[in-house]
């Protein structure tokens, strides 16, 4: 009896366990409610782990606002061209607000980021080919 509870929960955590790695496999993107919560939970994350205060974690949410509209406001065909460019006058303005610690912390936390989103684009076209 507790052998086939034990499998049960075996089984049933195994299968929960391969969820995510299923639905990356299928190809389809997280809907994009689930993809907007995530990114701000890494935002909350992130803030925290730069120790904004309370000042400038408003600061930078109306930053990210004012960016947001901005990005948005572009015709689909403007928006690589002059999308970078707007994400890189937005940065400087997030980095403005925090102190030379903060900008540092940050700058490390962005590389890691890019290392694994690349990682993560190598293997997808490992897998690809």
């Amino acid at each position: 009896m507790k052998t086939s509870r034990h499998l049960l929960i075996l089984a049933l955590g195994a299968t929960l366990t391969a969820l995510p790695a299923l639905r990356a496999a299928d190809g389809t993107p997280p809907p994009a409610g689930e993809r907007r919560e995530h990114m701000k939970e890494a935002g909350d994350r992130m803030g925290d782990e730069l120790g904004l205060t309370a000042d400038q974690k408003a600061k930078i949410k109306a930053i990210n606002e004012a960016e947001k509209a901005e990005l948005q406001a572009l015709a689909p065909e403007d928006r690589k061209a002059k999308g970078k460019e707007i994400r890189a006058k937005y940065r400087d303005q997030r980095q403005a607000i925090m102190t030379p610690e903060q900008r540092a912390k940050a700058d490390k936390m962005r590389d890691g980021m890019e290392k694994r989103r690349e990682k993560r684009e190598d293997r997808k076209e490992k897998s690809a080919n």
